[in-house]
């Protein structure tokens, strides 16, 4: 999730750990301690491949976790030494673990997926039942933390609006769980009635809502794109796209490490395409499609792809490449609107 929404859910972890005892210095701590395993960011030094292998990795591990709590709980104890806080070094490893834990546990439930059980296996859970960004999630969770912090610690209220917080966030969460089995069977259903015999699916989330979903069906030479919203009327069709694989592309550079990567990263969901001077693009198909203009353009129906460049050495070059220059974004946002709503805008 964003950075916003990990320093809200951190937090209202730590309120409702330590919140009792050292009022909003629990806030404070959570919030930091929230958004500490996403500084991975400073350690990808630009390169597009690191940045899938590092960022949602070690940082977002268990692992991690169990290392940095006993640590950052020295830290605080000794930042307070001086101070008199009734709160024991086993306290603050306990409130740490939780609020760095969190994040990694809420990152899972994104599209882009977290390492979470890393250095032992790569695995990327990747659940992709919320948004990495949506604001009926932060919201009113940081709105009941707001109104918590003006009570003095030992009121009882303040630890409710803390856990009202937390609660109505949790449901939206668990909301979000749910309806992806609703879109799971339906858009499967609706795949097979139109003759799409898939071997392998993935279904997830739109843009800042749990209403509207996407799911990318794969058969043995091409992927099908679909969308269907809650609110779409039973006999309303559901439009599919058609994208070939064109694996054949990449085959001669398969076994190469940044291409591996860009394949693990996508889970296996991705469709090539020849670039100029002998490139080629490698666009991954887990996120969706941008916007909802039907076309099997790949470079039209998916803004963000892997340009990957042979060299005369032998070697690959790799640039991440983002084309939304021509997006109009209001219209963009509209459209998404009026499609959750069950408006044919394709």
């Amino acid at each position: 999730m964003d950075s916003l929404t990990q320093i809200v859910l951190g937090a209202g972890v730590g309120e409702l750990v330590l919140g009792r005892k050292i009022g909003n210095r629990a806030l404070l701590w959570g919030g930091i301690a929230g958004t500490i395993p996403d500084l991975d960011v400073f350690f990808t030094f630009g390169d597009p491949i690191r940045e899938l292998t590092v960022h949602r990795g070690f940082s977002h591990s268990i692992t991690f976790a169990l290392l940095a709590a006993p640590l950052l709980a020295y830290l605080t104890q000794w930042i307070y030494r001086n101070k008199a806080l009734d709160v024991t070094w086993r306290q603050w490893a306990w409130f740490f673990f939780l609020t760095v834990f969190t994040h990694p546990l809420l990152d899972c439930l994104t599209t882009y997926g977290t390492q979470l059980f890393y250095p032992f296996t790569d695995y990327r859970v990747s659940i992709s039942s919320v948004f990495v960004v949506d604001p009926m999630y932060t919201l009113p969770f940081m709105v009941c933390l707001i109104i918590a912090a003006f009570y003095r610690n030992n009121i009882r209220v303040r630890t409710r609006w803390a856990a009202t917080g937390m609660l109505i966030g949790s449901a939206y969460l668990l909301a979000g769980l749910f309806i992806k089995q609703w879109a799971e069977h339906t858009i499967g259903s609706r795949m097979r009635q139109q003759g799409i015999d898939y071997v392998n699916e993935f279904v997830g989330v739109t843009p800042m809502n749990i209403f509207l979903w996407y799911g990318v069906y794969e058969t043995t030479d091409a992927y099908h794109i679909g969308y269907r919203s809650v609110f779409d009327r039973p006999d309303m069709p559901m439009r599919v796209t058609r994208f070939e694989k064109r694996h054949d592309l990449v085959t001669p550079w398969l076994q190469d490490y940044g291409v591996d990567r860009i394949i693990w990263f996508g889970q296996g969901l991705w469709i090539a395409r020849q670039a100029v001077g002998g490139a080629i693009d490698i666009f991954t198909l887990k996120f969706g499609m941008t916007g909802f203009k039907i076309s099997d353009d790949a470079g039209d129906a998916f803004r963000f792809n892997y340009r990957v460049t042979p060299l005369p050495d032998g070697s690959l070059a790799y640039e991440q490449q983002t084309r939304v220059d021509n997006i109009d974004f209001k219209e963009a946002l509209g459209q998404l609107w009026r499609r959750i709503w069950g408006e044919d805008v394709l």
